[in-house]
């Protein structure tokens, strides 16, 4: 059954108020530098930002109990100075909170809501409850880093401050991913970047539909899984994953037979931590678990738990080109204001 037109919450722009939310972990197990340098940042491009009750609290390993989270997300949407909401980090209890939401409160409050990795239940439930367009990117964490790449700003502007009816994505030219936070120079060291991969050539439109694969399996089963027939399918997976993990999810997926519903699919760059080799590679993986089906598909995107990441918003008609190495939205997921 075809969804109803979804949602587009209004652009931000210079001046809104950003309201920091922790749905999970706690922001304080990040460092003090690392909160200030976020929030100093994104002050820099013009916004307010206001810290939820919850951030710094901790119940066991959580950021408050689900009650308190809850009412954070809650007291966010329907505050109409809020402009928009965006997550501090991940974690993995985000989904806890998916049965406690006012799903009506949200749609008729809608706002950008911004995060990526533990946060992809939300951006899955409001899309699948209140069919609101959200958006996979950047975190508070992400512009906490010592460097923040202009090509993840860029991507966060154009698509989250502008309404052009179209944007066309292309491979960053370098990327990150070492763990600064471990290394006593806590510095970012940057590399070249090999363009966007092709698994498997073709064309295809959809609905651009998915996020973190881990955490978006825990709603298997659920009404909260969002509908994948006809869908653009992005996916990506944290550092902690190796190749035996991620057999098993891909392997999933088979098994749920998303690979039967999906019309193309675009997977986020892997970190090197994971481990993948020419013995033990990625497309080792895909070879066994996309055995029968035709779609297109790109890896080694700019998304997920590497640096640089573009935005991507749940929802939105995208087209893939794997002969360009493009990626096109075909609408905004904005409307002006």
């Amino acid at each position: 059954m075809k969804q109803n037109k979804l949602i587009k919450p209004k652009a931000l722009r210079h001046g809104d108020t950003l309201g920091v939310v922790a749905t999970s972990t706690p922001i304080h197990v990040s460092s003090q530098e690392t909160i200030e340098r976020g929030y100093a940042f994104l002050r820099s491009k013009g916004f307010r930002i206001v810290e939820a009750a919850n951030c710094r609290k901790m119940m066991g390993h959580a950021a408050g109990s689900i009650e308190e989270r809850v009412q954070a997300l809650h007291d966010f949407f329907k505050n109409p100075e809020i402009n928009g909401i965006i997550s501090y980090w991940g974690g993995h209890q985000t989904h806890q909170l998916l049965e406690y939401l006012d799903f009506d409160l949200i749609r008729n409050n809608p706002k950008p809501f911004i995060g990526f990795s533990d946060v992809t239940s939300l951006h899955a439930a409001l899309y699948s409850q209140a069919g609101l367009i959200s958006f996979s990117g950047p975190a508070v964490i992400t512009f906490g880093k010592p460097t923040v790449p202009e090509y993840t700003w860029d991507h966060f502007e154009k698509v989250l401050m502008g309404h052009a009816d179209s944007l066309t994505l292309k491979s960053s030219e370098t990327f990150s991913d070492n763990k600064w936070y471990l290394e006593s120079a806590k510095k970012m060291i940057f590399k070249p970047s090999p363009s966007w991969r092709v698994y498997r050539s073709g064309k295809a439109q959809g609905e651009l539909v998915g996020g973190n694969i881990g955490t978006l399996l825990l709603l298997a089963g659920t009404k909260y899984w969002p509908d994948l027939r006809g869908k653009i399918f992005f996916a990506e997976e944290d550092e902690s994953e190796n190749p035996k993990t991620v057999d098993r999810i891909f392997t999933h997926l088979r098994q749920m037979k998303v690979f039967e519903q999906i019309a193309g699919m675009i997977i986020g760059r892997f970190s090197s931590d994971a481990g993948f080799s020419e013995q033990d590679s990625f497309e080792m993986i895909l070879d066994q678990a996309l055995k029968g089906y035709d779609f297109p598909v790109m890896t080694g995107i700019d998304f997920g738990h590497t640096d640089p990441l573009v935005t991507l918003p749940m929802g939105i008609q995208c087209r893939i080109d794997t002969e360009k190495r493009e990626i096109t939205y075909l609408e905004s997921g904005v409307v002006d204001k």
